[in-house]
């Protein structure tokens, strides 16, 4: 006799089937993730992280001013400008990075991870009671869209999740990812980084390309409710929001409203900040931050100025070279322009001898090579000697330094000398080819802040006939420009984490340097580093993560694929003395801006100050009857 289901009860029977499977692999449920399989800090019985502060009131209106503008609210699509701020505030993920910890994730919309005894299969499950703000429950298939639409739209991100073959929903709350690459440590966490969007609002209302102009139903602790375009993006924060309990939301995201305000030009946003109109500013000039704030509220103690310090600088930060230009493919011109930058003169300028030259693609983290190789890092580079420029294996790599303004003579006599073995010659002071061609640089930029740090490079690369032509463009110009490739140099600062993996891909390998809209700036395309960066990918512990990262560094560096920037040790912030913050920073994380809070004082202020507007609208109204 047939056996007929019903289509629920089959559905039930599946997963009943699936979970057995798991189970029989050794899969074990946890409520958090290691990369490099260290005991989590926090255990089970955690109820927040120790850098918040679980008792901070909620309330309040952050305000900040963005020089700029935005066309979009979709931040992972790279046409146009889309504030990345709207990923942080408005969409929920499935775990959580604890900012004071390296390579740990915990339980966010996802209650729990497991994975595999092969490590080809990662499955979460999702907490039953996560919702959208408009109340839709956050389900399997939402993730399973997310994915494959933040794959299909943004290069990087496929870039990122290459090793994921396939993905599906067991049921409503439960989600498998299918791995090609079993030795690829990072990915559950990575993972763990999705960022879930509404799949159905989506669907409805977004255009071909991704692109969404209306606010949309968010999985985080915010809202959208003023998308004001090129003026004003506030959000709102969602009141009983389901993550509000979750152990890493706790002490988090105190501020009802956090509003944007976006400005053309940096001294117009400067003073909306001086005036009250802002109540916080990233300050970014060290001229600024010495002379800007003499006026009685700084004095009187109404604006607050305060370096906060910060033991985790590690961004690629430089002037980006187009290797797709085929004057910067030998490695002869690279290193010519390289040498001719005269950091200290524009320190001693420009900077008030506040910053330090940095000398590796991973700033001043421990990521960053030192002294020569040896060791694990070593063999790494060991099988590419004979294909790699011989200081890689040498002292460390270190940019000039220069004692006076201009640049000395023998420094000179050696840059003309590399570019005359590269087919250029310095002739009635241009440089120029056997063609007739004249040595120029575009080098594009929208902040009137950076035109003076590209004029000094011009002036340093003048003196080798080198012409640069600095070429001012609004923002969406800019981003155009960059996702094209349509420069010859341009700045590039992409934040690195404490744990490299999988996005390295992406900022240096060979398949993103030809992707539009990649952060591969420079175009790299080195086998060798390719290969590193495999193997970064799948080492088993912390150190080999440092030594492969040391390794690449290196390799990076002695290419002169850009010419390595400068940093400040700390975050120059200024803000009106209505904040708290927590007495504990997060090790890892520079500027923890969402864990302060609004003092209670201020709140109480504004709270009489509407009941006062209140009284007084109720007796006017009942004046009328």
């Amino acid at each position: 006799m047939g056996i007929s289901l019903s289509s629920k009860v089959l559905q039930k029977v599946i997963v009943i089937i699936f979970s057995f499977l798991y189970a029989s692999l050794g899969a074990e449920p946890l409520p958090y993730f290691s990369v490099y399989n260290v005991a989590p800090k926090y255990d089970a019985t955690a109820q927040h992280f120790d850098y918040v502060n679980p008792s901070a009131p909620k309330g309040g209106t952050l305000k900040i001013a963005v020089v700029g503008t935005y066309d979009g609210l979709n931040p992972f699509v790279i046409m146009g400008s889309n504030p990345m701020h709207i990923a942080l505030l408005c969409f929920a993920k499935l775990l959580d990075e604890s900012q004071d910890e390296v390579g740990i994730s915990y339980q966010y919309t996802a209650k729990s991870v497991e994975i595999s005894d092969d490590k080809k299969t990662i499955t979460y499950h999702l907490r039953e009671d996560a919702t959208f703000s408009d109340g839709t429950p956050i389900t399997a298939e939402d993730v399973v869209w997310s994915f494959n639409f933040l794959v299909k739209i943004n290069p990087m991100m496929k870039q990122y999740y290459k090793d994921i073959s396939r993905l599906e929903a067991l049921d409503q709350h439960t989600i498998a990812f299918h791995s090609t690459n079993p030795g690829n440590k990072e990915l559950p966490g990575i993972l763990g980084q999705l960022y879930i969007f509404p799949s159905k609002f989506f669907k409805e209302n977004m255009a071909e390309n991704g692109a969404m102009t209306k606010p949309f139903p968010s999985s985080g602790p915010y809202k959208i409710s003023v998308a004001d375009f090129g003026r004003t993006l506030v959000f709102e924060r969602v009141k009983n929001w389901w993550g509000e309990k979750v152990p890493s939301n706790v002490g988090m995201y105190n501020f009802d409203k956090i509003e944007l305000q976006y400005y053309r030009d940096r001294n117009v946003a400067f003073q909306a900040f001086l005036t009250g109109g802002v109540n916080l500013w990233i300050e970014a000039s060290a001229k600024q931050w010495h002379t800007a704030y003499d006026i009685p509220a700084a004095k009187d103690g109404k604006i607050v100025k305060k370096i906060i310090a910060d033991s985790s600088r590690q961004a690629t930060r430089g002037y980006a070279f187009n290797l797709r230009r085929q004057k910067f493919q030998d490695i002869r011109v690279r290193k010519a322009i390289s040498i001719l930058f005269n950091f200290e003169s524009l320190n001693k300028a420009m900077f008030y001898n506040e910053y330090h030259r940095l000398n590796s693609y991973y700033g001043d983290a421990e990521l960053a090579h030192h002294g020569k190789p040896q060791g694990e890092e070593l063999s790494l580079l060991q099988p590419y000697k004979d294909k790699l420029p011989a200081e890689v294996f040498g002292p460390s790599f270190s940019n000039p330094v220069y004692m006076e303004d201009i640049v000395p003579r023998e420094t000179l006599q050696q840059a003309l000398d590399l570019l005359k073995e590269a087919g250029w010659e310095l002739k009635d002071q241009k440089l120029t080819n056997a063609k007739g061609e004249v040595f120029e640089i575009v080098f594009p930029y929208t902040d009137v802040s950076l035109e003076k740090m590209i004029l000094h490079f011009q002036r340093n690369l003048a003196v080798a006939g080198i012409a640069v032509k600095p070429r001012q463009v609004d923002a969406s110009t800019y981003t155009e420009m960059v996702d094209q490739f349509d420069f010859d140099m341009a700045m590039v600062l992409i934040g690195q984490s404490h744990s490299l993996g999988n996005e390295q891909r992406e900022f240096f390998g060979s398949r993103s340097a030809h992707v539009k809209g990649s952060k591969n700036l420079a175009g790299i395309e080195n086998p060798i580093v390719d290969e590193l960066i495999e193997k970064l990918i799948v080492v088993k512990d912390y150190q080999s993560m440092l030594n492969c990262a040391h390794a690449i560094d290196r390799v990076l560096c002695w290419n002169y694929y850009i010419i390595t920037n400068w940093d400040f040790t700390g975050l120059r912030t200024a803000y009106w003395d209505i904040f708290e913050m927590p007495e504990k920073s997060p090790k890892y994380s520079p500027f923890p801006l969402l864990t302060w809070w609004e003092k209670p004082a201020t709140l109480k202020e504004e709270a009489l100050q509407e009941n006062g507007m209140l009284s007084k609208i109720i007796s006017t109204v009942k004046g009328w009857f």
